[in-house]
């Protein structure tokens, strides 16, 4: 099964899955065999109490769990339609596990938010036996509270209260990031300042006593560099979106240290991509080309799928066409 869940087939079927797909699992399962192929002969230092041979045991433990991981981890799929769910569970190599609720048997709904590396929205069903049920991921982040109102219509439950969600659908406003504060400014300009006295004090000392090398030239000028990407890391990371019908308010952190503000329709807007969020594989961001070649980046989004979701309301939103095969 695939890690996330398609969209409701129709009004009488909700559909949640999780779990890895089976090129998922080959890929880890690689991995995992070059680190304990790797491993391996490093294992003959360890009588000897050397560095190599512990590196080894812990590169042939790491490589075991992530074996194990790809071999047994759980596929899980919920199937609610009007008055029952069926779950189903499934390791590799096997049974299939059925599991059948009906609506007299629950006792309650409720909406949970989970934060972790994503942000993830799941349904906690309490049954009349006492036990209590974990859904998975409800697969589309825009559409929470549409999918929650659904599921309770089918079961015939109360409509569970709703959890704070700013990227939903639902909301006149789309809220993407943080607001840009005065303080988040003083800080950043602080940072700078305190970054440019740290890294030119000891180069400044040298050059003022005739001691200053060409290897000191090169060090301090890799030093600038990699403060200007830390600056521009920042500058690019600092921004706060707000999604209206036909429009986009942004404000984000300039290169000057300023509050940079601006409104854009989607009459001005020329593309919309899915972009890398620079930081670790699974963050995303959404990046606008305008019609006048500029390029406006929004807050950094957890999960291509999620940062799509994203993307489709915001181009449902402005209006415009989406993008062919994505």
């Amino acid at each position: 099964m695939p890690p996330a869940m398609d969209a409701a087939a129709n009004e009488n079927e909700v559909r949640l899955r999780k779990g890895t797909s089976l090129n998922e699992r080959l890929v880890l399962a690689g991995i995992a065999a070059v680190l304990c192929l790797i491993a391996l002969p490093g294992l003959a230092h360890l009588a000897d109490g050397n560095w190599l041979g512990i590196a080894a045991l812990f590169a042939l433990l790491f490589g075991c769990l992530l074996l194990v991981a790809a071999l047994f981890d759980r596929n899980v799929v919920w199937i609610i339609t009007p008055g029952e769910i069926l779950i189903g569970e499934q390791r590799p190599f096997g049974k299939l596990h059925r599991r059948s609720i009906r609506d007299d048997e629950i006792s309650g709904m409720r909406l949970r938010k989970s934060i972790g590396k994503s942000v993830e929205f799941t349904l906690v069903i309490e049954t009349e036996s006492g036990d209590t049920l974990t859904s998975p991921p409800l697969p589309d982040v825009t559409q929470v509270q549409k999918t929650t109102l659904q599921v309770a219509w089918l079961l015939q439950l109360p409509a569970p209260e709703l959890v704070e969600n700013p990227l939903d659908a639902a909301n006149p406003r789309i809220r993407l990031g943080k607001p840009v504060s005065s303080k988040r400014v003083r800080a950043y300009r602080a940072l700078v300042l305190l970054l440019g006295c740290s890294l030119s004090l000891p180069f400044i000392y040298a050059l003022w006593s005739g001691k200053l090398s060409a290897l000191g030239i090169a060090v301090w000028s890799l030093g600038a560099i990699m403060a200007f990407l830390l600056i521009r890391y920042l500058y690019r990371t600092s921004a706060f979106w707000i999604v209206h019908d036909g429009a986009i308010r942004f404000e984000r952190l300039s290169l000057k240290g300023t509050i940079e503000t601006g409104t854009f329709g989607g009459d001005n807007v020329e593309r919309i991509d899915v972009e890398s969020g620079g930081r670790r594989g699974s963050h995303y961001a959404i990046a606008i080309r305008l019609r006048t070649g500029r390029k406006i980046r929004s807050p950094v989004l957890v999960g291509k799928d999620q940062t799509r979701a994203v993307r489709a309301e915001i181009v449902r939103r402005l209006g415009l066409n989406p993008p062919d095969g994505r």
